[in-house]
């Protein structure tokens, strides 16, 4: 144990530096070298939390509950606004063992009941799983509500949330749940 009339002696330094080191090992009851342990075990289980954090949002589905009509999934959607309209633009992966039917009507139905077609139809296959886009012209009351993606005698929800999503000025915004 360090002298404290000689540490009076040596200057306000050497005091400072002292007092952080009696504060450490009497009020909390560690030693410094004890505290850099628990500290480095505090950084691993905040990187490791982190890590499993972003692995649930990467790999999480769009929708747990998928109707198995519709033979298809969302896999995300992506918003931008355009002088009070929104374009729509939903990217669905077809189920490996049933084929996507660009026959059938596809449509959306919002909240309010109106159906809507969509304005713009890709559809590409890419090593065995097709992967069809769908791209929507929606006005603001029709995104505010509850919207509803119609295809191959299916439904899938596309937006379960009300109000209008949060899109940066002349921006888009991908959503990869049906939150939003």
């Amino acid at each position: 144990m360090v002298d404290r009339a000689k540490l009076s002696e040596k200057g306000p330094c050497l005091q400072k530096a002292f007092r952080n080191q009696w504060f450490l090992t009497r009020v909390s009851g560690l030693s410094t070298g004890v505290n850099r342990v628990r500290v480095q075990k505090i950084l691993v289980l905040a990187v490791l939390g982190a890590a499993c954090f972003a692995a649930w949002a990467w790999l999480r589905p769009y929708a747990w509950q998928v109707d198995s009509a519709a033979r298809c999934k969302i896999e995300g959607v992506e918003v931008s606004e355009d002088h009070g309209y929104y374009w729509v633009e939903v990217f669905l992966k077809t189920n490996e063992d049933e084929g996507f039917d660009p026959t059938r009507a596809v449509k959306i139905k919002t909240a309010a009941g109106r159906e809507i077609k969509p304005a713009d139809f890709h559809y590409a296959a890419q090593a065995g799983s097709e992967r069809p886009r769908l791209k929507f012209w929606l006005e603001s009351a029709d995104i505010a509500g509850r919207i509803e993606l119609r295809i191959n005698d299916g439904k899938l929800v596309l937006k379960s949330n009300e109000g209008l999503p949060q899109i940066a000025r002349s921006g888009n915004r991908r959503f990869t749940t049906h939150y939003w």
